[in-house]
């Protein structure tokens, strides 16, 4: 099967488990709950999880819970009213990749809550209205930047979007900022995974202990929205919605 067509198919199981996870969601559902089900959701459905076993990761999604930016382990924890959750999960079929990310407000989330995970959803949405050949990658990361410094949050300069194909994480890389007319130019026949993440203030980033979950000094709320999207001639075909 061709790049496109795999990645079309896999992007539709990865949409299809999104909007099933969105629609379980409660305070009291555990993370351990949520992976059980996308790991279930990936293998019925005929694709392989992209994640599991990737440089050593240990499982099926990135469940990242408030001040947790982005690759939590998903571990016994009860969501509570009022928590972020960034759900990451990508999908394999016929070895090609797509990689997707929403963020999701449990229960009642704060008005400054609500308007983090709007803010880098409509960032990602401006980011991606602008694929197609000839635009740069600078082009993208400028257009988040504005977006989310407009609405007086932070980009997290250091984690970036990506190419994504045979492998999960592919050049170019994919900044969340930048200067218009810089960086890689998109391609016919590339796919990105774009992926704005936004803190609620400018942060420090660490590690935790389980060696994968990046966090955020001091522990404010962030958010991470993530689609892959192939670049056409005639613009951007939005793999994973």
């Amino acid at each position: 099967m061709a790049k496109q067509d795999s990645q079309i198919k896999a992007g539709k199981i990865a949409a299809r488990i999104h909007l099933d996870v969105a629609r379980s969601l409660r305070p009291g559902l555990n993370l351990l709950e949520i992976e059980n089900q996308i790991a279930a959701a990936i293998t019925t459905s005929g694709g392989e999880s992209a994640f599991k076993g990737y440089k050593g990761y240990p499982a099926t999604s990135c469940l990242s819970v408030n001040s947790t930016v982005v690759h939590g382990i998903p571990f016994d924890y009860a969501l509570r009213n009022g928590d972020v959750l960034s759900v990451d999960l990508g999908v394999k079929v016929d070895g090609w990749i797509v990689d997707c990310a929403r963020s999701y407000e449990i229960g009642r989330a704060t008005t400054s809550s609500q308007q983090l995970i709007k803010t880098t959803k409509r960032a990602l949405d401006k980011a991606i209205s602008l694929c197609r050949p000839g635009t740069r990658t600078g082009d993208l990361g400028n257009a988040i930047q504005k977006i989310v410094e407009d609405a007086n949050f932070s980009v997290v300069r250091e984690l970036t979007g990506h190419g994504v194909g045979k492998t999960l994480q592919e050049a170019p890389n994919v900044p969340n900022f930048g200067k218009r007319d810089t960086g890689a130019v998109l391609t016919e026949g590339m796919t990105l995974a774009i992926e704005p993440i936004v803190a609620a203030s400018p942060v420090k980033l660490s590690i935790a202990d389980d060696d994968w979950s990046i966090v955020a000094s001091p522990k404010v709320m962030a958010a991470h929205w993530e689609d892959s999207v192939y670049i056409s001639a005639s613009g951007p075909i939005v793999l994973t919605r």
